[in-house]
């Protein structure tokens, strides 16, 4: 009778296992099959999103509008220093945030929620932003999405072509956070003498998710 009932309770057991790892499997399933057809339509999309942007550079062939390179390359060295490298997700610091991933959230989601929108998110950066438009477009539709230009004209009264270095860098800072890092503010100070330091050659960055740099703050 013992034996039975333990035989009984290990059938049990193994089967409630077999169950959850079936139920698990079953969920993972579905999970990618519904993230599978997010990117499918993603990429459907994107053309439509971006022409307005690919026309504004030529289809990669030059800078957004208004924009020397060498104040693109100090956005990207803020923002996104693997840039030109990377595929749409910097995949040694996936949660950092790319040029690609930023648009994403703005241009693909309606009401953004972090969890599993995050891993959307980094699926369409990589497989529909990142694979079919062109590194220029990115960089004019993140430069639109994010309000750079109307906000250039809110916190220093001209367009953004107009600011100088040092007001380009306080706006680069707020505008992710115009809360805590509005230009004018002690914390908006702090970020752009850190990221001078950083450009001048004075201290590092410690991979791409360091977007405080933390070896610059001394």
């Amino acid at each position: 009778m013992r034996d039975a009932k333990r035989r009984a309770r290990s059938f049990a057991a193994a089967t409630a296992g077999s169950a959850l790892a079936a139920f698990a499997g079953a969920a993972f399933a579905a999970l990618v099959g519904y993230e599978a057809v997010s990117v499918a339509l993603a990429r459907v999309a994107t053309p439509a999103l971006f022409a307005r942007y690919e026309a504004e550079t030529d289809h990669g062939a030059k800078l957004p509008p208004g924009f020397s390179r060498e104040r693109i390359e100090t956005l990207l060295r803020v923002r996104d220093p693997r840039f030109w490298t990377h595929g749409g997700v910097d995949w040694s610091a996936p949660l950092g945030g790319t040029l690609a991933q930023s648009v994403t959230k703005k241009l693909y989601f309606a009401d953004f929620k972090p969890g599993f929108g995050r891993i959307r998110q980094t699926l369409i950066a990589q497989f529909a932003v990142g694979a079919l438009t062109s590194k220029s477009a990115q960089i004019a539709a993140f430069i639109d999405v994010n309000g750079f230009d109307p906000a250039a004209r809110k916190w220093f009264g001209k367009p953004l072509a107009e600011l100088d270095d040092g007001e380009f860098l306080a706006l680069v800072v707020a505008v992710d956070d115009p809360k805590d890092f509005a230009p004018g503010t002690q914390a908006n100070a702090e970020r752009v003498r850190r990221i001078e330091k950083h450009l001048a050659g004075l201290c590092e960055r410690r991979g791409s998710s360091d977007v405080w740099l933390d070896d610059c703050g001394d």
